[in-house]
């Protein structure tokens, strides 16, 4: 199955402080942080919506109509996205006649790790996949580093029927201290590897000339 389109509204090289923040809400010893972290993460996925909710419908062929986050393959509470504070209502605002669906999709038990997708670790329950065949499905993450969760669960969608998934992730996880080819794509890069105006333009802006700003 082709692999679904990804829109990254920021680059988040390691260390960083995007970094810290995507790993902030969810994961951080103490409250203050998280709550601290989170309304950030809910503006800068809203405000990207806003500023590029065209983009967003080209690449799926029309507009959403379901939103939903990538599950969590280890987490028991489901995924982190789910839980934050006034997501749901700001997606909504953002694109139209989307609903937000949190719990349209599951985990099945089979393994998915890193540089290992599977197109059978998630799943629709059948009582689900009428609402899901046959719509545009913008699926988002906070964090994509190999993308298996996040191209594992739009396979989910796609087997359950859904006429197109696009993916939005908040960060594309870059490692210029590891790998080679990162620092360099990176060097001429360095202000838009941090946060700031996401009214820029996105990868699609760019490669069609057609900003939406």
């Amino acid at each position: 199955m082709a692999l679904a389109p990804v829109f990254p509204v920021w680059l988040c090289p390691l260390p960083g402080p995007l970094y810290t923040v995507l790993m902030g809400y969810k994961e951080a010893p103490v409250n203050e942080a998280r709550a601290r972290f989170t309304p950030i993460v809910r503006s800068l996925l809203a405000d990207f919506l806003v500023a590029h909710a065209a983009c967003v419908t080209a690449a799926a062929g029309g507009a959403p109509e379901i939103v939903l986050p990538v599950p969590s393959s280890l987490r028991p509470g489901g995924s982190p996205l789910a839980r934050v504070d006034g997501l749901s209502s700001a997606v909504e605002a953002a694109l139209p006649g989307a609903r937000w669906s949190p719990h349209l999709v599951v985990r099945t038990g089979e393994p998915v790790g890193h540089m290992h997708p599977s197109a059978r670790a998630f799943a629709v329950p059948p009582r689900f996949r009428p609402a899901v065949a046959g719509r545009r499905v913008v699926l988002l993450d906070d964090t994509y580093v190999s993308g298996s969760r996040a191209q594992s669960t739009a396979a989910a969608l796609r087997r359950a029927g859904a006429a197109s998934v696009v993916i939005v992730v908040l960060g594309r996880v870059l490692r210029p201290d590891r790998v080679p080819t990162h620092a360099d794509f990176l060097r001429p890069l360095r202000r838009a590897a941090a946060l700031g105006d996401v009214a820029r333009p996105c990868g699609r802006c760019v490669q069609t000339l057609a900003p939406t700003e």
